[in-house]
């Protein structure tokens, strides 16, 4: 009996000793530097035409500082920003631009939990009075509502309802970008075909959550890949907070909690694997573009007369500067 318990006691101790941390990028601050690059040479705007230009510019929180920012542009440039907190590079000039336009920033970003409740004032990007509205693709009512109405059923806190939303959007999305349709962060169309990217499953999360009264915002930026310490990055990647009464805004990522099989994990933190843009759906850039308010923003926009221009290629490319990330 004593060597069994004896046994017993060594496992545990094994156990515990050889329990895996944290990994970095849950805990520690990391450092990047990101080139964003818009390339203009297959852009054609017509003889006499002033072609008008709106880039994307990394974002300043409590999770996100940036470091440094150069710019190269072939056209004078200036920086703006919105009513959300957005910012933006925006130049124009007669005809094409010589050049490309290349941005490169120094950004640290750290784990988030959100913003604290203390931190959440009217009148200002934080204020959840803003976040309640229906959008162009993000209907509050019909198929969104009912489905709201009956994932919610007896829950009364915003936090429980909040967090039925996100379970059932991970448990029944699949992450999918086979055929048409995906990618646009339509809220019914996700919630029709449980699939898409993270604009479908976010926006379905944030169509549910405010028809039924809870605030919910959308973000969108760039992941940084965890398998190496530079390289290119394909394409965007978003995600959502929602506002809780008694903590403030809580993050979470329910496309990625539905890809790495993890719900908890993405549910109240997020890790440092991504550099936040722009928030908001339905923008509206500044200086105000002519043509429609743009579903998000984290490519170039150009116009040219008020109609969109199109034939702008875009680069991606990180490096880890810092410890802090997943490989680090």
């Amino acid at each position: 009996m004593r060597r069994m318990l004896w046994l017993v006691s060594l496992l545990g101790t094994m156990t515990t000793a050889h329990a895996a941390p944290p990994p970095a990028a849950w805990t520690q601050p990391a450092r990047y530097k990101f080139e964003y690059r818009a390339d203009f040479s297959g852009v054609s705007v017509a003889t006499g035409k002033r072609l008008r230009l709106w880039l994307p510019f990394p974002a300043a929180t409590a999770d996100q500082q940036v470091l440094s920012a150069e710019i190269d542009a072939p056209w004078p440039y200036r920086r703006t920003s919105d009513a959300l907190g957005n910012q933006f590079v925006y130049l124009e000039g007669d005809g094409v631009p010589a050049g490309a336009v290349t941005m490169r920033v120094v950004v640290e970003r750290r784990p988030s939990p959100g913003v604290r409740l203390a931190d959440v004032k009217r009148d200002t990007p934080a204020d959840p009075s803003r976040y309640l509205q229906p959008q162009q693709l993000v209907p509050l009512d019909g198929v969104i509502r009912d489905l709201a109405v009956q994932q919610s059923k007896g829950l009364t806190s915003d936090h429980d309802k909040a967090r039925a939303f996100y379970d059932y959007v991970v448990k029944n999305m699949r992450y999918n970008k086979d055929g048409a349709g995906w990618g646009r962060g339509d809220a019914i169309w996700a919630c029709t075909n449980k699939r898409g990217n993270c604009t479908d499953f976010h926006s379905l999360f944030i169509g549910m959550a405010r028809s039924q009264g809870v605030p919910a915002r959308f973000f969108i930026g760039f992941p940084i890949p965890s398998d190496g310490d530079s390289g290119t990055i394909g394409g965007y990647h978003c995600w959502a907070e929602y506002y809780d009464a008694q903590r403030g805004w809580v993050p979470l990522d329910a496309s990625e909690a539905n890809k790495s099989g993890q719900p908890d994990s993405y549910f109240g933190t997020l890790p440092n694997d991504r550099i936040q843009f722009s928030g908001g759906r339905d923008l509206v850039l500044t200086p105000p573009q002519q043509s429609a308010p743009l579903n998000y923003f984290i490519y170039p926009y150009a116009e040219v007369d008020g109609a969109p221009v199109s034939g702008i290629a875009t680069t991606f490319h990180f490096e880890r500067l810092a410890a802090g990330g997943a490989g680090s």
